[in-house]
């Protein structure tokens, strides 16, 4: 026990420096062209040559220098109540069980250790709506740890997503991934890169190098932020993507990551996804209305985890409006008319009633 310790404390979890906080200094001191001089700079003032450029560099590298845990974040180190977790994700996320088998060992490794969670990149790849997103999120939850997920299908700049751009660039910025983590709470947070598939960039650019030096254990140690032009580790961060069809990846990235399929649910593992999805949904309104029956539930898993949410609000809709707490059939099969309905299959409001009427009528 430390002096600053006292009986019954909890030992607070090992860190790990994200970035290196005199990089930072260093970085500070060459803009200003002299020492930073800390709580003292009030009376130096920024230096009027300083372009907004530079300032929004300035402004961005005083605050990595000032934060309060100087760069220091927790590492994970997994105990029983992580293993537990884990293990009801395993019976809610039906089809993933090999990928939360892979997460429990290792998380049962840092138990016999001691040492921090290390998961090797994973690749999520099947149709859509077959649940990867929300797996991944229920993984990082029961880890305890923050998930910071990037959609790679609405990114049309790969270096801006890992490692930003330096300040020649128009309203260049700190990478989205450095930045997440300059701005995180954990050294080893879950990086989800959704629809990895989809990555688009600029013509010019090759996206995928670009995100090599991420997925690389050496390289990201000392990942290079272009803007801060300070190196941050991202080592110890757990990344998962997802994929509807990894053929759109290439070679190299593929074999940095560890790919498992995931099929669409049939049957039961669907039935219980249904119920599952229900029961979030039951909760979200507060209990007051019912968990559906069996037949309902079998009704509704005719649709893909995706659309269900949707479909089975508008059905708790149907029976709210009917004074009912409890599901039907029918209400089931009326959400799914609305939801199947095409937006010009019946014009309604005032440009409806113009149409109808005509021009001359309208006036």
């Amino acid at each position: 026990m430390t002096q600053d310790e006292t009986p019954g404390d909890v030992p607070l979890p090992p860190t790990r420096a994200v970035y290196d906080r005199d990089a930072v200094l260093r970085e500070m001191e060459m803009l200003l062209g002299r020492p930073y001089y800390g709580h003292l700079e009030e009376f130096h003032g920024s230096p009027t040559a300083f372009n907004e450029a530079d300032q929004s560099r300035y402004d961005r590298l005083l605050a990595l220098y000032h934060d309060a845990s100087a760069g220091q974040r927790p590492l994970l180190i997994a105990a029983q109540e992580h293993v537990t977790a884990l293990g009801l994700v395993r019976t809610r996320c039906p089809g993933f069980e090999p990928v939360v088998d892979l997460i429990i060992r290792s998380a049962v490794l840092s138990m016999r250790t001691g040492t921090p969670i290390a998961v090797p990149p994973l690749m999520l790849h099947g149709p859509p709506g077959t649940g990867k997103t929300h797996a991944s999120r229920q993984i990082a939850s029961a880890l305890g740890t923050e998930i910071h997920a990037i959609s790679c299908s609405t990114n049309s700049d790969a270096q801006a997503l890992v490692v930003g751009h330096p300040t020649s660039w128009k309203a260049a910025r700190m990478g989205q991934l450095t930045e997440a983590l300059a701005n995180g709470m954990s050294a080893q947070p879950v990086i989800l890169l959704d629809e990895a598939d989809k990555l688009v960039t600029h013509s010019s650019e090759k996206p995928y190098n670009t995100l090599l030096a991420a997925l690389e254990p050496e390289s990201s140690r000392v990942l290079l932020d272009e803007f801060v032009r300070v190196e941050f580790d991202l080592s110890g961060a757990i990344f998962i993507a997802t994929a509807n069809e990894v053929a759109a990846l290439p070679d190299f990235i593929l074999d940095r990551l560890l790919t498992f399929f995931v099929a669409p649910q049939r049957g039961d593992a669907l039935l219980a996804v249904t119920r599952l999805i229900a029961e979030r949904l039951v909760g979200e309104l507060h209990g007051g209305v019912n968990v559906p029956s069996d037949d309902v539930l079998t009704r509704a898993a005719r649709h893909n985890p995706r659309r269900l949410g949707k479909l089975l609000r508008l059905a708790f809709g149907y029976a709210a409006a009917g004074g009912r707490a409890a599901l039907t059939i029918a209400d089931i099969v009326a959400a799914e008319e609305l939801v199947r309905a095409s937006p010009q299959a019946r014009p309604i409001g005032f440009l409806a009633a113009h149409r109808e009427e005509g021009p001359d009528r309208a006036l």
